[in-house]
């Protein structure tokens, strides 16, 4: 399992949304918005799972591959 992770759009640090998914999850998840409140600056955030990506991977902060819009 790992960690799903947006960029906080305040401080532009990565930050963990404290859901943790296997890989072959993550890549089939419908596009959907969720709101969480970020540790790196303590405000809500709205962020989409086409934002998102795994702690463990490579592109650390870019879309995810395969994955329009």
């Amino acid at each position: 399992m790992s960690s799903m992770m947006i960029r906080c759009p305040i401080t532009g640090e990565p930050v963990s949304t404290a859901i943790e998914v296997e890989p072959s999850v993550f890549r089939k998840l419908p596009k959907i918005s969720a709101r969480m409140l970020c540790p790196a600056c303590g405000q809500e955030h709205v962020w989409a799972t086409s934002s998102a990506w795994l702690a463990d991977e490579q592109n650390n902060g870019r879309r995810r591959t395969g994955t329009a819009g």
